[in-house]
């Protein structure tokens, strides 16, 4: 099972694609080896057993009509391995089926797989594939044994509900696929009888209880490891779905939901902690891959159930585990010299004072030489309060953040930080030892830390106009009046103004496209207003056709310092290109927008322009939906009814909120 993290937005639609030639490919070489005798990895089950299971990949492929067939075929299947259910989901073919189906099937069969794994547990916490059952089995007893009223009323932690309150309007959220989330709602929606919602608990304490006592063997077993954190993640009241774990810590930071469960499981969840930090092997915890995997989990679980725990247990790791230096390095001892010592001393240091300053690069700590401290300290910062959140930051960053900032693996360490500052003075810091390098990270495509620092200077409203002139002079277009002209066409590319004078193309950078919609939003925007207004109509139309594009739009309009002027002027630029806009998926949603922000009088010129062409409006899909909206079939037979009709949907909007805006 993999933990691999992807930090690149652009990534999820290609990794989505290829899980699905990968489990395409998985069946189909499943059923070529079953030709030549070999029927999955694992335990060995007969041709008839391996041919049914096959099939059942098969139909399962092909999709269900509804949740009942898919009941239906999950009760039957788990019926079939009655008496054997512990050999067969240790076979690779019949773990997938079960993994697959486990959330469907009913109470009594799933009771039946509590007690043949609980019989079995220690080799099943060390097989590579009934581990994965167990683990997933952990994960449905958990959904079904909280309350319904609970369960309907599931929010999101704190820190989730402020980064989607403050946070930046990215259109590159992850999501839930569809198949997790209609398993989620089923055994949360499903009305089960008490006393097997009771046994779920019981189930999802009693392994908790059977990993917590065999903590010393299962830290580091790959395959037991994700039992523990899936354990620590229930009882600790956090759902995060199996295949969250696969994604990485990433996903499971965005699919947490936080659910309210007895005290009972919280303090069986806060004894992994309290057990753990007493080992004298904690400080070597986060350089291993498993146990910096279950740290990152705990630091998770206690945000949710123990904020002061969470602190204590963080500064732990931050002073005895994350600060820990080379062994082999020059760590300075302090002596007690007397006075001719000091003096030889001093004179040594004079001497050297020259080698030293043409070498200012400071010693990094430990966790940011290996992938899986990288990830623990990511995620212990993304949990920390302001005072753990501060400490990280002096103790690991200052004085590093260049550095940090130009390498490959730490440079998202950087980036979570700068998402997660409160502090204004601490940012500030921040800032000061970024800014200069802005043309160095923009050359070796360290783009995210630029959008960092775009971020926390509009979410902590500081350092704005310096953060735009560091800019201007990354992309060369500072030194004269006409290069400032093409400021807002180098960051669409994020290119200086040499290379963009070469780059003919329509391509907009994601980053580039997230920056600008910040410092649209900063409090004077006025320059970068200016540059988009006098952008040729026809690029700025092929800009707002693509995907990252088109949310500059949005940005513009809705941006509180940009006046109402400026935004008729933009409305009024793209007269002429309203179709050409309305004809495409992105587009479409730009010529919306305008519409909403426009005057009645600018209103109708865009109908209008719209009427004019309405067969080739209504030959696009997207283009349907506009001519919807805006009724524009409506303008075309009379422009007197059409604005009455405007009026009257305006109106009723206003009686609708009229209570709110009293």
């Amino acid at each position: 099972m993999s933990d691999e993290v992807t930090n690149n937005p652009a990534a999820p639609p290609f990794k989505r694609n290829k899980k699905k030639k990968k489990n395409a490919r998985f069946l189909r070489n499943a059923k070529g080896f079953a030709k030549q005798g070999i029927f999955g990895r694992g335990t060995h089950i007969d041709d008839d057993q391996y041919n049914y299971f096959i099939n059942i990949l098969d139909t399962m492929k092909l999709g269900f009509e509804d949740v009942e067939e898919k009941v239906m075929m999950a009760n039957n299947v788990f019926e079939q391995s009655k008496g054997i259910e512990v050999h067969l989901a240790s076979n690779q073919i019949v773990c997938k089926v079960l993994e697959s189906l486990c959330g469907f099937v009913e109470p009594a069969q799933l009771e039946s797989y509590f007690q043949a794994f609980a019989d079995n547990f220690r080799p099943i916490c060390s097989d590579r594939f009934a581990s994965h059952v167990l683990q997933k089995m952990v994960e449905i007893a958990f959904l079904r044994c909280v309350k319904n009223e609970k369960a309907k009323s599931a929010k999101l932690d704190e820190e989730d509900e402020d980064e989607a309150e403050h946070g930046p309007p990215s259109n590159k959220k992850t999501k839930m696929s569809q198949s997790v989330a209609s398993e989620e709602r089923y055994n949360l929606d499903t009305d089960f009888p008490e006393e097997h919602k009771q046994n779920c608990a019981n189930f999802v304490l009693r392994v908790g209880k059977f990993m917590l006592n065999n903590l010393e063997d299962f830290v580091w077993d790959s395959c037991a490891s994700h039992i523990m954190r899936t354990c620590i993640l229930c009882l600790s009241g956090v759902h995060v779905p199996k295949v969250a774990f696969e994604k990485g810590g990433a996903s499971m930071a965005q699919e947490r939901k936080v659910y309210e469960v007895s005290e009972e499981f919280h303090e069986v969840a806060k004894e992994f902690a309290q057990r753990l930090e007493m080992w004298p092997q904690f400080p070597d915890f986060p350089y291993d891959e498993h146990s910096s995997a279950l740290l990152s989990v705990l630091c998770v679980a206690l945000k949710a159930i123990d904020k002061n725990m969470l602190k204590h247990f963080g500064k732990k790791i931050l002073m005895e585990a994350l600060l820990k230096v080379d062994e082999n390095g020059d760590d300075k001892k302090i002596e007690i010299l007397d006075d001719e010592e000091e003096q030889k001393a001093k004179e040594g240091e004079s001497e050297n004072t020259a080698e030293q300053s043409s070498v200012p690069t400071p010693k990094l700590p430990n966790v940011f030489l290996y992938q899986s401290s990288v990830r623990l300290l990511e995620t212990l910062i993304t949990v920390a309060g302001p005072k753990l959140l501060t400490q990280l930051y002096a103790m690991l960053f200052t004085s590093k953040l260049a550095i940090l900032a130009k390498e490959h693996m730490t440079h998202f360490s950087v980036k979570k930080l700068l998402d997660n500052m409160k502090e204004k003075e601490d940012f500030e810091n921040v800032f000061q030892e970024l800014h200069e390098h802005t043309e160095e990270l923009l050359k070796i495509g360290h783009t995210a830390i630029i959008y960092g620092l775009s971020s926390a200077c509009l979410r902590l409203q500081t350092k704005q106009g310096q953060f735009i002139s560091a800019l201007q002079q990354a992309l060369h277009v500072n030194a004269d009046k006409e290069k400032m002209k093409s400021f807002f066409l180098c960051l669409i590319k994020l290119k200086p103004f040499e290379i963009l004078q070469e780059d003919k193309s329509n391509f907009v950078h994601l980053h580039g496209s997230l920056i600008i919609q910040d410092i649209l939003r900063f409090n004077k925007p006025i320059f970068l207003v200016n540059c988009i207004l006098e952008t040729s109509s026809e690029y700025l139309v092929s800009v707002f056709n693509t995907p990252n594009g088109s949310h500059i739009c949005d940005a513009f309009l809705q941006s509180k310092f940009i006046g109402e002027k400026s935004r008729e002027k933009l409305i009024k630029h793209l007269e002429g290109y309203y179709v050409d806009l309305a004809i495409t998926k992105f587009g479409s949603r730009v010529v919306e927008s305008c519409f909403a922000a426009a005057l009645e009088p600018q209103k109708a010129k865009i109908v209008k322009e719209l009427a004019e062409k309405s067969n080739m409006l209504k030959g696009s899909p997207f283009g349907k939906l506009v001519s919807a909206k805006l009724r524009v079939d409506t303008y075309r037979l009379s422009a007197e009814q059409w604005k009455a009709s405007l009026k009257k949907k305006e109106s009723k909007a206003q009686e609708l909120f009229k209570d709110i805006i009293n």
